[in-house]
């Protein structure tokens, strides 16, 4: 095997760092208070982000967005999502929010697409689709 051709790949996935990343992940979602609420990865209950991350994006926290197969999410905008990971290469092409670039947001734990992180220059947000989260139930009131 050539060494030489196999270096960019090994560059590229580095289990050191995926492994920090996960860790930081993991010790952010555990240093929160556990009374404040958690919005939850609908399909395995994986920590995501908190409503206090809620925050508004061309003057509203909620969008109905198309793709151009003709598929609509409806989006809410947080300013974090520690519990998503993203993959794929920044792209403009069909962007939601003019001037920002977007990646694919995955659960951190069960890799079920939960939307798309926007990037511009100096600002970062998650548009994550609200009907693939799910809040908390508080279990002082009797919930989940």
């Amino acid at each position: 095997m050539n060494t030489v051709a196999a270096l960019p790949w090994l560059l590229w996935f580095d289990p050191e760092r995926r492994g920090k990343r996960e860790k930081r992940v993991r010790s952010a979602i555990a240093d929160r208070p556990q009374l404040e609420p958690r919005l939850l990865c609908a399909a395995c209950k994986h920590v995501v982000t908190y409503p206090i991350q809620r925050l508004n994006a061309n003057g509203s926290h909620e969008h109905a967005c198309t793709n151009p197969h003709g598929i609509t999410y409806h989006i809410g905008c947080f300013r974090d999502a520690c519990g998503c990971v993203t993959v794929g290469e920044s792209t403009t092409v069909y962007t939601w929010f003019a001037g920002y670039a977007w990646r694919i947001a995955l659960c951190g734990n069960c890799r079920a697409h939960l939307g798309w992180e926007f990037r511009a220059e100096a600002d970062r947000f998650y548009g994550l689709i609200l009907d693939r989260l799910v809040l908390e139930q508080d279990s002082a009131s009797g919930g989940g």
